[in-house]
């Protein structure tokens, strides 16, 4: 709830359609958080592996009929991708492979996106 006040007292909110993708880099420069930008398949995984959540803004597929922010929390030994998908608990449960997320992710995002590697 915090969170969604300070989106839309700072202008993030997309009227109609949730949020700018502009809410990621400034949210986490506010919090005080490093925020890397514009990740390729490679980052992804280093970022993972150092501890750091990558949020990355979906576009239809697995996760949504249309836009959708999931959080990237972890790679397993096995490479595989965890998330924490805010609209499921199921997928959240799931180990995912990298290309999905990558194929079904939203290319023409903006703010350094679709991937903001979010850290300390």
């Amino acid at each position: 709830m915090e969170l969604a006040q300070w989106s839309v007292a700072n202008g993030h909110r997309c009227e109609g359609n949730g949020s700018y993708h502009s809410l990621i880099p400034a949210a986490a420069a506010a919090y005080g958080l490093t925020c890397e930008k514009d990740l390729d398949a490679q980052g992804i995984v280093d970022a993972l592996s150092s501890g750091k959540l990558v949020v990355v803004i979906m576009s239809k597929g697995h996760f949504t009929k249309g836009g959708h922010f999931i959080v990237l929390r972890g790679v397993t030994s096995e490479g595989k991708i965890l998330v924490a998908d805010p609209a499921s608990y199921g997928r959240s449960e799931q180990e995912w492979d990298l290309s999905i997320i990558m194929d079904e992710s939203n290319k023409a995002a903006g703010s350094g996106g679709p991937y903001w590697a979010i850290g300390r």
